[in-house]
């Protein structure tokens, strides 16, 4: 018999709603926990659509679209427009997709895309960006020539970057000859817009996720891929919580199935697949950058095909219940709020084989306010296994 599953929010993931007035409507937003500007809209984001280009779209792709805040706006200040809103974290394109229900906005399409990797169409009026402020240099460089593809003639990118990007900016366009204007000023962000070329270039870009690369780290003495602006991977994860967790893994069994849950660019599935080499891993995360790098890592450290990747916005709605492991480890996200870290739990021990378990690690104030509550609450056979340096690692097992 399966472990009963927690009484949770019915829905963990939601934070709150917000509004924006626009022509005559008033849109409504509902927010996510753990997602870009989840307290207000971002001004940056106000500030673009108060400098739109002028001439009226048949056409328009929000890249890196959020839950919808700058691409359903334009929809419906252009309800002739087809609107297409792409982001690579699909938690965000999930709450995007019922934002454009919610708000009754026809012609708008919703997908995961890691930067233009799904995008394509060649036929755009207008390419709309609020640009991430650690993305790097490569991969600005490679949205503006991209981009600038991928216009009709006539057409127009427009992206809002914060002050600091501003000198960045400036540099990519003295660098490549393209020409990138400033056609508005905020108190912290500026509007910036290049024009579709004369000559059209449709050529197919190469390969392009090297561009996030950001440098190498060492954990174990394995050296890893690490790409810019990938959330939740501080220096304390890489020197703390990461070893903590590391050193409470079964010594004497050995899990036929594991499924490591917010795998990120793939440290802990590689590393569980060279101490287990014979055991079958799942690494499961929701953003395409992250699922993108754990690939590439486990690829170049050990071999094609040695370890799986699946994508989705959240684990339970994407993991059959029916599918069991032996081994599933998750790292709790404080950022993502109590009742998703309950129906992470929840989700978890439901999966998993009769004498499984499930190891998490968090952050020692989390166990203390989230999972101890938890587990007097609901019965939880777990307990905590160690603690260090600020991260304590739990495992709850599946006694049925």
């Amino acid at each position: 018999m399966k472990p009963r599953a927690f009484v949770v929010h019915r829905d963990p993931w939601h934070k709150g709603e917000h509004s924006m007035k626009i022509a005559d409507r008033e849109l409504q937003f509902a927010i996510p926990h753990d997602v870009f500007s989840t307290l207000r809209i971002d001004e940056g984001t106000i500030l673009l659509l108060k400098h739109l280009p002028e001439s009226p779209p048949a056409k328009v792709l929000d890249l890196g679209c959020g839950y919808g805040a700058l691409g359903l706006p334009v929809a419906a200040l252009h309800p002739k427009s087809k609107v297409k809103l792409v982001d690579r974290d699909l938690l965000a394109v999930e709450w995007a997709r019922r934002n454009a229900v919610k708000n009754d906005l026809q012609g708008v399409e919703v997908e995961g895309s890691l930067g233009f990797d799904q995008v394509e169409d060649r036929d755009y009026d207008w390419i709309l960006c609020n640009v991430p402020a650690r993305i790097g240099k490569p991969f600005m460089v490679h949205l503006f020539k991209e981009g600038a593809r991928r216009l009709n003639r006539g057409g127009e990118l427009r992206v809002i970057v914060i002050r600091d990007l501003v000198p960045v900016i400036r540099e990519i366009s003295r660098e490549t000859g393209m020409e990138l204007k400033e056609c508005a000023v905020g108190p912290r962000h500026s509007v910036f817009s290049l024009s579709a070329p004369e000559e059209a270039n449709h050529a197919l870009d190469e390969e392009v996720s090297g561009l996030y690369l950001r440098d190498m780290v060492q954990v174990s003495g394995i050296e890893f891929e690490r790409p810019f602006d990938l959330g939740g991977d501080d220096p304390k994860r890489l020197k703390s919580s990461l070893p903590l967790l590391l050193d409470a893994l079964p010594r004497q069994e050995i899990p036929d199935r594991i499924l490591c849950v917010r795998s990120g660019y793939g440290i802990l599935p590689v590393l569980f697949k060279i101490k287990w080499p014979d055991s079958s891993i799942l690494a499961f995360d929701r953003d395409l950058l992250g699922l993108k790098y754990g690939a590439r890592n486990s690829e170049r450290i050990l071999g094609e095909g040695m370890v799986k990747f699946a994508g989705g916005w959240f684990f339970p709605e994407t993991i059959p219940v029916t599918a069991e492991f032996d081994l599933i480890v998750i790292e709790i996200s404080s950022s993502s709020g109590m009742a998703v870290a309950a129906e992470e739990l929840s989700a978890a021990l439901a999966r998993t084989s009769k004498g499984g378990r499930v190891l998490g690690v968090c952050l020692d104030k989390v166990w203390r306010e989230w999972i101890q509550p938890l587990i007097r609450r609901e019965g939880l056979p777990a307990r905590a296994l160690a603690s260090r340096e600020g991260f304590t690692v739990f495992s709850a097992e599946n006694r049925d």
